[in-house]
This record gives C-alpha cells, structure tokens and sequence, in this order.
C-alpha cells in the first residue's frame, strides 16, 4: 500500500486513508500524497524493522499526514491471537503481543473515524 502512495495521485487511488500493519519498507519511497497514513510497528521487528518506513515517512513531503506508532516489545504479527508470544522462523521472529493487539485496534477506530 506504501508503494501505491509514492506511484499513484490522490486521485488516482480509491481510498481516502492508509491504515499499515508492520510494513516492510525497504523498498518504500518518500511520497508526495497528503492522505492520512497510519503506520503500526513492533518495537521489536526484525522482518519488517520500522526504521525504513519512518525514513520514509519523514522525507515524504507532508510528513505530519502520518502518525507512527511504536510498541514496544511487540514483534511481527503481533496482533495474530493464533501465535505464541515470540516465535523464531526463518524470516525472523513472530509473535503475538496481547497488550499491542488491542492498542492497536483502538488506534484504528480513532484514526478511521470521520472528523467532527
């Protein structure tokens, strides 16, 4: 989804906001889009590291339209209630994160609610 904002215009896209779980943004672009964006990272990711996309983030040219959370502690997945709290694969370390799961969708709800 973070590559669509760097390829495409505003109105190019069918949606209005970007919501991304712990993106992989090693090949993430700065864009130049105003749409909000909320970026949802582990702390503790060492598949898809949050670093790169908040790179990203603060080069895109209006970079307050993105708001970056951080948890800390948490790993890649960690809002998947099916998988043990750290799980080491070949990609790197998974895992469910009971209280970054729940913060997670709460900062969803506000995020996606309409302005009043």
């Amino acid at each position: 989804m973070l590559v669509a904002l760097s390829r495409y215009t505003e109105e190019q896209l069918i949606f209005t906001r970007a919501v991304v779980y712990y993106p992989d943004c090693r090949t993430v672009r700065p864009w130049k889009l105003t749409m909000p964006v909320l970026m949802l990272l582990a702390g503790e990711d060492d598949v898809a590291p949050g670093k790169p996309c908040q790179q990203a983030a603060e080069k895109s040219s209006v970079p307050g339209a993105v708001k970056i959370v951080v948890y800390a502690g948490a790993q890649h997945a960690f809002d998947v209630s099916d998988l043990p709290a750290k799980v080491r694969g070949p990609a790197g370390t998974i895992g469910y994160h009971p209280q970054a799961a729940p913060a997670a969708w709460q900062e969803i709800q506000g995020f996606l609610q309409p302005a009043k």
